[in-house]
């Protein structure tokens, strides 16, 4: 009895591990389809993000808190940048075709008090978000598609950093660029 017991639970614990490793793998090959289709998107864009930036500041009031790509906007083919600008109290958010340069929308909402908080740490901080993306940039010899200001407490020596992803060759690289510094913490390839 006691050597079926110890025949079934190895039968049981390898089909468990079967089924962990295959999901893993699954998991990994779902991730790397989704950031090849990214990779494939910033590549075709016709307009970088510091372009849309452009565009989308000449329609907008206020600060640039960040600016991203988005290859799976239902608005446009090629992708979208969103561009968000903070006032005291509003948040504008417009969208640029990375293809045409195009404005495809815009977006007015009234800050509440946690987005007011980190709107007022942003603004305080020694790094901007145009030297953030700068440093980025000299740092991996790529060219940015995402960052966003953070005022958290994820990393316990940089508490208000910018987030970042920069399109170089065929991947994209993550970093974060403290916002007090100018320091570059944190960096990875994304998976």
């Amino acid at each position: 009895m006691n050597i079926i017991s110890k025949h079934l639970y190895l039968i049981t614990l390898s089909v468990c591990l079967t089924a962990a490793l295959g999901t893993g793998l699954l998991s990994t090959a779902v991730n790397a389809a989704t950031n090849s289709s990214e990779v494939r998107a910033a590549q075709a864009s016709k307009i970088t993000l510091k372009q849309a930036i452009d565009i989308a500041s000449k329609h907008s009031l206020g600060t640039l808190i960040s600016a991203e790509f988005d290859d799976d906007d239902d608005k446009a083919k090629g992708g979208v940048y969103e561009i968000e600008f903070n006032t005291d109290t509003h948040n504008h958010e417009i969208k640029v075709d990375a293809l045409t340069g195009k404005i495809i929308s815009t977006e007015t909402d009234r800050l509440d008090s946690g987005d007011i908080a980190d709107f007022k740490t942003m603004k305080q901080a020694k790094i901007n978000i145009t030297n953030a993306m700068s440093i980025a940039e000299k740092n991996t010899s790529g060219r940015v598609i995402e960052i966003e200001f953070k005022n958290d407490r994820d990393y316990a020596d940089h508490t208000s950093y910018y987030e970042v992803e920069i399109l170089k060759q065929n991947q994209i690289i993550e970093l974060n660029i403290d916002a007090t510094t100018g320091k570059v913490f944190n960096k990875k390839i994304k998976r």
